[in-house]
C-alpha cells in the first residue's frame, strides 16, 4: 500500500535523477503546459516566447506553440481540431498542465474551476488526443501519454459518503460542498483523481494497442503552480521559504515527466504511477475496495460529462477502449 511518509518523500527530494538518453530525432512531443513551470524546462505572445526561450535552451528548430486553456472546454476542442487540420501527429502527450488554488471559483463553463483544469479538461484533451497516439504507435515502440499528478495524491481526503452520492463530479463541484476546509484539500484530490484516470483509461485499453499510460510525481519543485495562491504576502514567503530548503530544481523536476515519455521500458510502466521515474504504488484509499469503486464510477461520469462536450469522447471510447 502507498503513504506519504515524510522520510521517504525528503529522501527522494535530494534523488539525482536519471537523464533521458532515447533518440527522439524522428518523435513529436507535445507538452501541454509548456509556457511556465516544469513544461516549459496561453495566448499567442506566450507560445512565440516559448519557442524562443526553448530553442535557446535546447538548439531545437522543430518547434511549434499553440494556445490552450484548460479553464475552456471550446479552448481543448479547437486546439484538437486546429491540431488535426493541419495534419501533426504526436507520439507522446505530456499533460503537465496544473492549478492550485484554495478559493472556489467557477469557469466559463460554469465547473469548479481546479475540477475543470487539472481534471475534466485533461480527461477531455486524453480521450480526444488517443486515436493520434494509436495512429503512430507501433509493438515495438508505443506511443506514450503522460499525464503530471503529484505525491500529494496520497494526502487528499476520502470522499466519505460518496457512495450515497447521486454523482460523485456534481457533488464536487456544488458550492455548498466546497467549504474551505474542502478547498483546501481540493489540489491534493485533483491528483488522486487523475491517477484514477490513468488506471481506468489504461485497464480499458486492449492488450493490442501499443499506446503506454502513466501518472508521474515530479516532486516538490521550483515552479509557478503555486502562484495564484502566493498573492498573500505571509503565505508567499511561507512557499518561498519551504521552495529555498526542499525544492528540487526546475530542470530536475522535469526529467520525471521526460523519461516515461521517451525512454524504452514503457511497457513496465503502463498503468502505473511514478515516482523518481520508477513505478510506485498508488494511495491507499485509491487501492482500497472503495477507492475502487469511486474510481469506477468517477470515470463513468467522466465519460458522460465529457461526451456532451464534444460527441468524438463516446466514439473513441466505444472504438477504442473495451468495456469493464
Amino acid at each position: 500500500m502507498g503513504k506519504f511518509i515524510v522520510s521517504e518523500f525528503l529522501c527522494e527530494q535530494r534523488k539525482d535523477l536519471p537523464v533521458a538518453s532515447a533518440d527522439i530525432s524522428d518523435k513529436s512531443i507535445l507538452v501541454v503546459g509548456a509556457n511556465v513551470g516544469l513544461g516549459f524546462e496561453a495566448d499567442a505572445t506566450k507560445c512565440q516566447q516559448t519557442i524562443t526561450d526553448i530553442q535557446q535552451r535546447a538548439s531545437i528548430s522543430a518547434i511549434d506553440a499553440r494556445p490552450l486553456e484548460l479553464g475552456s472546454f471550446k479552448s481543448v476542442v479547437q486546439f484538437v481540431n486546429q491540431f488535426e487540420e493541419d495534419g501533426f501527429q504526436v507520439n507522446a502527450l505530456i499533460a503537465n498542465a496544473g492549478l492550485q488554488t484554495m478559493r472556489y471559483s467557477k469557469t466559463v463553463d460554469g465547473w469548479e474551476t481546479t475540477l475543470q483544469v487539472n481534471y475534466l479538461s485533461t480527461a477531455l484533451l486524453s480521450i480526444l488526443m488517443l486515436p493520434h497516439l494509436i495512429e503512430t504507435s507501433a509493438p515495438q515502440s508505443a506511443s506514450r501519454l503522460v499525464i503530471v499528478s503529484s505525491e500529494v495524491h496520497y494526502l487528499a481526503n476520502k470522499l466519505s459518503g460518496a457512495d450515497r452520492w447521486p454523482s460523485i463530479l456534481e457533488k464536487l463541484d456544488d458550492p455548498d460542498y466546497c467549504t474551505s476546509s474542502v478547498m483546501s484539500d481540493r489540489y491534493n484530490l485533483s491528483k488522486l483523481l487523475e491517477v484514477m484516470f490513468v488506471r481506468e483509461l489504461s485497464s480499458r485499453l486492449p492488450a493490442s494497442t501499443p499506446v503506454a499510460v502513466s501518472a508521474v510525481n515530479p516532486g516538490f519543485c521550483h515552479s509557478r503552480l503555486s502562484r495564484s495562491i502566493e498573492t498573500n504576502p505571509f503565505m508567499r514567503l511561507g512557499v518561498a521559504t519551504i521552495k529555498t530548503l526542499l525544492a528540487r530544481t526546475t530542470e530536475m523536476g522535469s526529467r520525471t515527466l521526460v523519461h516515461p515519455a521517451v525512454e524504452p521500458g514503457e511497457t513496465s510502466r503502463h498503468g502505473r504511477y511514478l515516482s523518481c521515474c520508477e513505478p510506485t504504488e498508488e494511495s491507499d484509499y485509491a487501492l482500497s475496495t472503495e477507492g475502487r469503486e469511486v474510481s469506477r464510477r468517477l470515470w463513468l461520469e467522466t465519460i458522460d460529462v465529457l461526451t456532451k462536450v464534444d460527441s468524438r469522447v463516446q466514439r473513441i471510447v466505444d472504438e477504442h477502449l473495451r468495456a469493464r
